[in-house]
């Protein structure tokens, strides 16, 4: 993934000097200056903590964390969620790939829990921001699987449902995650969406849904640096 003119999304607010991220598009170019790794993502809930010796690929995983200077943890999607987690004062960022599987499977708890377990960081310390992903006027399923989704999470999922086909509907994968981090104890102002559907929000995104197998996929990264100017604007 190369390129040099292109524009990332960022979150709102993010603007703690030591922190660098940003939520890319098919053509991007991330993470200058940065040792930027990333795993071979296989819809599960694996997590590898990654330094500045880290191959990249490092792994198999779905969660990538770090708290080293000059480390940048990155994911790949194409229609999943990616999540950049950081909790600022402790200097421990995750880059996290939700597809519908890691979802299910509660990909966003293990990584609250690995920041927890590994670093010391209490859940309602971190922020979080999702990025471009098909939202729930595109991301058609079986109703028996957000009915998976509601066993797991409660009945508020279905605050993330619409019906459509007989059988189907829509499924809002964002808002089952932020659900999801809001029980685990983050803040749901600490929570924000960035970006539009990748499927029909238009722009430069890839979608496996809209565009198939072959279609190309953005980087989401985050970073600590190795010195804290202020971040880009």
């Amino acid at each position: 993934m190369t390129g040099t003119e292109h524009t990332e999304l960022r979150a709102a607010g993010w603007t703690w000097p030591a922190i660098r991220h940003g939520f890319g598009t098919r053509d991007t170019t991330v993470a200058a200056g940065f040792h930027l790794v990333r795993a071979r993502q296989v819809h599960g809930t694996d997590v590898l903590a990654v330094g500045e010796r880290s191959p990249s690929p490092a792994g198999e995983a779905d969660v990538l964390v770090t708290d080293r200077p000059g480390v940048a943890a990155a994911i790949a999607t194409a229609d999943c969620v990616p999540l950049l987690v950081v909790a600022p004062e402790a200097r421990v960022v995750a880059a996290v790939h939700a597809g519908w599987r890691g979802t299910l499977a509660g990909v966003t708890l293990v990584a609250l829990a690995a920041l927890r377990e590994r670093y010391g960081v209490a859940t309602g310390d971190v922020r979080v921001a999702l990025g471009p992903s098909i939202s729930g006027c595109c991301f058609e399923i079986e109703r028996e699987i957000a009915a998976r989704f509601a066993d797991r999470y409660g009945d508020a999922v279905w605050t993330a449902w619409r019906d459509g086909r007989p059988g189907k509907g829509c499924l809002d994968l964002r808002r089952v995650n932020q659900i999801a981090l809001e029980q685990a104890g983050v803040a749901a102002t600490a929570i924000q969406n960035v970006g539009p559907c990748t499927a029909c929000g238009g722009g430069p995104y890839a979608s496996y849904r809209a565009q198939g197998p072959g279609g190309a996929r953005q980087l989401s990264w985050i970073g600590i640096a190795r010195s804290e100017a202020p971040p880009t604007p």
